[in-house]
């Protein structure tokens, strides 16, 4: 690229050249002298730096001053204003009762963890502990304390007492201890929150629960699901490859935030030329298509022939030394030591413990929304985990425990809440009641209806792109 001459290298270049021609073509004989000029320097004059003018500027060095005092000032009118709403947000809250702050200790359940042990390590005594476990009688709800379980302590600490203790298993379930004189009050909070629905459907090629598995049903839905089909359907010899299964399902959420809790609403085993199905009944038992228990039914009361009842289910009984509401959540057979105890229906030995005031005690998972419990016995003959069917003796009444002689303390569940187990609405039939029947079929078609619906929905969506970000790296 060619450079362009300044003007000024321009005009130098100029006077070079009339020089040099005047040298080459002005006569010898008549030299001529060029006179030097050398022009007059130039003054540029210079600022003064700003921080003089400033130094020497009166108006400008106070009114600074004022900015800065100014702004000092309005930090330290902030900083007061700031440590007086803390005061008074710190006096309100000491003006509330213990249990309405904010709970002073909390702490998540850990494996290996017991209640005495996380008792200890908030310096609480083992009496306020057993007052606690007193009241809890009534839902036994610390015996199932899980990792990840968390419990918030409210201590008055100039005391060293335990005013309230709140036990959240998860966003839906809580239960509450709170102090009243000498012992203690139970509330349980069941929140219903939202429940989403969803289906899968997946064809079976291998087992049905490798299928289930890859179908996205849950490991618990899978062994409910068997435990439905165990007297319909041999899973072995049965099942072939290509046969279907579809399952309806809902999931709850707590403000929109999943709790982990599901249930099953329908499943469809379907062959070649035949149909297995399991639906959800408005009283809480699975039945098929032509409303045929899959189940067979409870028994009334869990023993082979009728006993004294002592007690019955109460949940407004009053306790006779506080006055207060303290529920008896179950029905006491008055039967002597060592009577034999039947399981109610078939299902699951749940729990087997021993509790300081429940005494030996069994819990059956009966599948759905059912649970029994067996308290107070002299021997357990079953142990956790195993299956049992209905009828089968799994006990034998005692009177371990706080108990002031031998009797059965005999618990039924829906839903995880007792009932009375004399009247409530449980399956006693093996089909659904004739006046029922119409509900029954008009829920099917919408449970079959819904199923199809998601299924369509969940099929048409695109599978996701592979991911060839780092194809051949």
């Amino acid at each position: 690229m060619a450079l362009k001459p300044t003007p000024k290298a321009t005009l130098a270049l100029s006077g070079i050249s009339f020089a040099v021609a005047v040298a080459l073509y002005w006569p010898e004989s008549e030299p001529v002298t060029v006179p030097l000029i050398t022009p007059e320097p130039i003054e540029i004059p210079r600022r003064a730096p700003v921080q003089a003018q400033v130094q020497s500027d009166p108006q400008i060095i106070d009114e600074a001053e004022q900015i800065a005092t100014e702004l000092a000032l309005a930090l330290q009118r902030e900083a007061e204003e700031a440590e007086e709403r803390a005061r008074l947000e710190a006096e309100a809250l000491a003006a509330l009762p213990l249990t309405e702050r904010p709970a002073q200790l909390e702490y998540s359940v850990n494996v290996g963890d017991t209640l005495s042990g996380i008792f200890s390590r908030f310096g609480i005594n083992q009496r306020q502990m057993y007052q606690v476990l007193e009241a809890d009688y009534a839902y036994l709800a610390l015996d199932t304390l899980m990792p990840g379980n968390r419990l918030r302590f409210w201590v008055d600490e100039a005391a060293n007492r335990l005013e309230q203790l709140e036990v959240e298993f998860d966003m839906a379930h809580r239960v509450v201890f709170s102090r009243h004189q000498e012992s203690f009050e139970v509330e349980e909070i069941i929140l219903e929150g939202d429940w989403l629905a969803s289906s899968s459907e997946v064809a079976i090629h291998g087992s049905f629960s490798q299928a289930a598995s890859r179908a996205g049903v849950r490991s618990a839905e899978v062994q409910q699901i068997t435990d439905l089909f165990k007297d319909k359907l041999d899973f072995r010899r049965q099942l072939r490859a290509g046969d279907t299964v579809r399952v309806l399902r809902e999931s709850q959420s707590i403000d929109g935030v999943a709790t982990g809790k599901h249930r099953l609403l329908a499943v469809e085993f379907e062959g070649r030329n035949w149909l297995q199905s399991a639906y959800l009944h408005n009283d809480g038992s699975y039945y098929d298509e032509d409303g045929q228990s899959l189940a067979r039914a409870f028994m009334r009361h869990p023993f082979s022939r009728d006993h004294r009842i002592s007690s019955r289910f109460n949940p407004n009984r009053l306790h006779p030394v506080t006055g207060r509401v303290s529920p008896h959540n179950g029905t006491d057979y008055a039967a002597a030591t060592g009577t034999p105890i039947l399981a109610a229906g078939d299902g699951v030995v749940g729990r087997v413990e021993d509790h300081p005031i429940a005494g030996k005690y069994v819990v059956l998972e009966h599948g759905g929304q059912y649970r029994t419990r067996y308290l107070h016995m002299s021997r357990i003959d079953v142990r956790r985990g195993q299956s049992v069917t209905r009828g089968q003796q799994i006990g034998a009444v005692g009177a371990t425990g706080r108990v002031t002689g031998a009797h059965l303390h005999y618990e039924f569940h829906i839903n995880g809440r007792a009932v009375d187990s004399l009247n409530a609405r449980i399956p006693m039939a093996t089909a659904v009641a004739d006046s029922d029947k119409q509900s029954f079929l008009a829920q099917v078609y919408q449970y079959q209806s819904q199923m199809t619906d998601l299924i369509a929905q969940s099929q048409a969506r695109p599978e996701p792109e592979p991911d060839n970000s780092s194809y051949g790296e």
